[in-house]
């Protein structure tokens, strides 16, 4: 009798220390995956400044039809926020890229996500 016990104890708890990792991996990709709602939430807000700088003629400090020149501190007063840091990757007449690095790493790498803002359109791609 005292075997079965025995066995049903250690049964137990394997049972519970499969559920705290499998708990822990559901909680790590949930981060994941909020971090980067968020960064692309942020790009977008971005983009939206980007193309109103886009719009906005040259003496009134806009790219007068161009986002030549266009800087993140333009955009946004910092270069990060609680979610990731910031930069603008390219800027030339027609595109400019904004790219977000996460605080939080995805495997090896830290998370990426890149707007590509147009005159017309934006196309978010996550890079990791």
């Amino acid at each position: 009798m005292g075997q079965t016990q025995l066995l049903l104890a250690i049964l137990g708890l394997m049972l519970v220390g499969i559920a705290i990792l499998v708990g822990v991996q559901m909680f790590k990709a949930n981060a994941v995956e909020q971090t980067r709602n968020a960064i692309m939430s942020d790009l977008g807000n971005f983009a939206g400044n980007a193309r109103a700088y886009f719009w906005k003629p040259a003496h009134l400090g806009g790219g007068e039809k161009s986002f030549n020149g266009v800087t993140i501190r333009m955009l946004y007063p910092m270069t990060e926020n609680e979610n990731a840091r910031y930069y603008v990757e390219t800027a030339n007449d027609d595109e400019c890229t904004i790219v977000g690095v996460g605080k939080i790493v995805s495997g090896d790498d830290s998370i990426r996500v890149r707007i590509r803002v147009t005159e017309r359109r934006n196309i978010i791609e996550v890079i990791n």
